[in-house]
Formats: C-alpha cells, structure tokens, sequence
C-alpha cells in the first residue's frame, strides 16, 4: 500500500509551500496545490481520470474567488471519494454549522500543528478506506441479494407453474379459511380457483356427498386435534353442476406462517361427468 495521497487547496502561496514541504518529509504523496476552489475542482478531476485522485483534500474555508472551500468541499465530495479535512483560522459556530452538513473528516486549526496535522490526516485516511470498504461491500451484498432474488423467482415461478398443471387438487386450511388452491382442486368442482379460494371450509364441505360428509368432518376434525387418524380417505364429491365424483384425498398438519394448517390433495378416481 502506497503513501497516503494528498491535495492542498490554501490561498496563501507561502503556507501552501510549507504545508507541502513538511507533509513530504512525513512520506506523504502531495499529488498539487491551489488556490482558488474553482482550480482545485478542475485539477482534481484530471487527476482522478489520470487514476490519481487524491485520499485526502486539506481544504482552507477562507478562498479568494467566487467559491469558498466549504462550497468547493462540497462539489467534490459530490463528485469524488476525497476525504476533506477543513483548515480554518477561525472557530465560527456559522462555519461549523455550514461545514458540518458535507461531514468533513477532521478541522485543523491555524497555525497549524503538524504532528496533529499528521494525526488528522492518518484518522481521516483510515475512516475514508473503512467506508469506501463498506460500501463495495454494500453494493457486492446488493449483486448477490440480487442474484439470489433471481434464483427464488425462478424456483418460485417453476413451483408455482408444476402446481397450477397438477393433475392432483392441492389445498391448504387453515382455521376456516382456505389460505392456498391450486386450478385442478377447483377444476374438479367446477369452480374458478377465485370462486374455490373464496369459500370457507365449512362451505367446502357442503360439497361432499351427504351420504360422506359426516365421516369425513369427523377425520379431518380428528386430524386437527392431533389423533391418530389414516391419511388419506376416499368420498364422493358434488360438483357445481350437480354430478357425482369420487375422489381419494390425503391430509397432513403443517405449520403454515408459523401456526398449524392442513395439506390436503385430492385425486380424481372416477366422475359421472
């Protein structure tokens, strides 16, 4: 890893030139220098199509031009992965209150100290590394959530595409409510999968032949009480249009969005349609 890069924007010529000189002997890389915020923008975004845009901007607030450094930090921090570190020769609250808002990593106050000057220019560079990390982390997180969105629509869409062309009725109830059907479990009572979804399991029920119904709301009753009880179970169904079909059905408890449910499919055996 190489010396950390740096860039000084300070409209005195002289503090520039000796700012520059004891940041070099620390074994920083001082990549330029200006002195108006307008150059300094310019000059950074060669140097960052040249690949060489600076780590660390030490920016003075006080710039002759039409734009302070506290406008020009923002225009970079806009454009640029800079880390700004305010240089100020005054401790406003209205410099503060307007510095603040583009989250400057560190002040440095004039004269300017250069063993704390070297402090805030290593801190800065650290947290600048840690959140340009974390956001490559981010966006390769965001590339595989992604992905894997992707992967689950596929299997859903291929799930959801072998159970609307079953040739098994497939239902899930819950309370009394159906919370699941598939086409065929409607097409073998004649109904819309709109219209089946629609009715509650007691009205389900009403399509069981009379001569069954009673035995087969005692199993199911049974099965959801936790007894004992075969899974599967043969009857005859009415269907909507009023003809007779005899269907085998096997039911299991699951637990469907964390409580207790009943998986039931249902075969078609014979119909007198």
């Amino acid at each position: 890893m190489g010396p950390i890069s740096i860039f000084i924007v300070e409209d005195e010529l002289l503090i520039s030139a000796s700012l520059k000189s004891q940041l070099q002997s620390f074994g920083y890389e001082v990549l330029g220098s200006s002195t108006k915020g307008e150059q300094c923008i310019s000059e950074i975004e060669r140097l960052s199509l040249e690949g060489k845009e600076p780590e660390i901007v030490l920016m003075d607030i006080h710039l002759r031009g039409e734009i302070d450094g506290i406008e020009t930090a923002r225009r970079l921090v806009e454009k640029f992965n800079c880390a700004i570190i305010f240089l100020t020769g005054q401790s406003s609250k209205e410099i503060y209150d307007r510095s603040f808002k583009i989250k400057p990593f560190g002040y440095l106050l004039k004269p300017i100290d250069m063993e704390q000057t070297k402090m805030t220019i290593e801190i800065a560079a650290y947290q600048r590394n840690l959140e340009i990390e974390n956001l490559v982390y981010q966006q390769q997180l965001e590339v595989l959530l992604e992905a894997r969105k992707r992967e689950n629509d596929e299997i859903l869409s291929l799930y959801q595409t072998v159970v609307n062309n079953s040739i098994v009725g497939m239902v899930i109830t819950q309370d009394d409510t159906i919370v699941f059907a598939n086409k065929k479990i409607a097409e073998i009572i004649g109904l819309t999968v709109e219209e089946f979804s629609a009715l509650s399991v007691l009205n389900l029920t009403e399509f069981v032949h009379p001569d069954d119904r009673l035995e087969m709301v005692t199993k199911m009753q049974n099965r959801l009480n936790g007894q004992d009880v075969s899974d599967s179970n043969r009857f005859r169904l009415l269907r909507k249009d009023g003809t007779i079909t005899d269907v085998e059905t096997y039911g299991k408890l699951i637990q469907f969005k964390g409580r207790q449910a009943l998986h039931l499919t249902y075969f078609e055996i014979s119909s007198s349609r």
